[in-house]
């Protein structure tokens, strides 16, 4: 399984940016297995072909050098938007999507839809995002929600549910071992998440459900943030 594309973006969007990683490996990277990406720019937003979708390698260039500060990703879920402040029609996108990069200050960005084995990215214009929390923060908060949740799900006598394998996910140099570490357990435990939220767990109870459901939804969105935080801030 892969992982996000949206993820694989900002980390070598970042590292294009901190280190000077090369397009070419840059572009290798985003793609991994799939086996085409384009960037459609309906708005000229990038001064790309208007009428037809640019081929990842020709654009993401010039994509990167639109952006002087970070790029920040966003994975938002409905009543919960992350780092997304507008406008409405890049909101209603990403949410669709449940991803985007967001530049953070040159006021565009981008979402994938997956088209069979290949990603064809839209381009939008998009308000300054909300930054994530530092990650050290991040994974202080997930680690409560963990402990929160575990201590939970004991006293209810219900079960998590099963733990998929995780996606791959390397993150380019120019990002920390810790951050590695953390963008991997963020990664691992999203994934789990949203696998044991497809059942209830072996609950035999309506108030057992929901509780297992909240307490995952929580460790959910803290692992959101803490993958966020962690692919957004380089060398942290």
């Amino acid at each position: 399984m892969e992982a996000l594309p949206s993820l694989r973006m900002t980390v070598n969007l970042n590292a294009m940016l901190n280190t000077r990683l090369p397009a070419e490996r840059a572009v290798a990277a985003v793609l991994r297995n799939d086996v085409a990406h384009h960037v459609v720019d309906p708005d000229e937003r990038l001064s790309l072909d208007p009428h037809r979708g640019t081929a990842l390698d020709d654009a993401l260039s010039t994509i990167a050098g639109r952006e002087r500060e970070r790029w920040v990703l966003t994975l938002p879920q409905p009543g919960m938007l992350g780092a997304l402040r507008g406008p409405v029609e890049l909101n209603r996108a990403a949410l669709e999507a449940g991803e985007a990069v967001v530049a953070a200050s040159a006021g565009l960005a981008l979402v994938p839809y997956r088209v069979g084995q290949a990603v064809q990215w839209r381009v939008f214009d998009a308000e300054r995002p909300f930054t994530p929390p530092p990650p050290y923060d991040a994974e202080r908060e997930l680690s409560e929600a963990v402990l929160r949740a575990a201590a939970t799900l004991s006293r209810l006598e219900v079960g998590a549910g099963r733990r998929p394998k995780a996606p791959t996910l390397d993150l380019p140099a120019a990002y920390s071992p810790r951050q590695q570490a953390s963008a991997d357990r963020a990664l691992r435990l999203l994934m789990a998440c949203d696998a044991a939220l497809e059942n209830d767990g072996g609950s035999i109870s309506s108030f057992e459900a929901d509780a297992r459901s909240r307490e995952l939804r929580t460790v959910r969105a803290a692992a959101s943030q803490a993958l966020c935080a962690a692919a957004t801030w380089v060398g942290v």
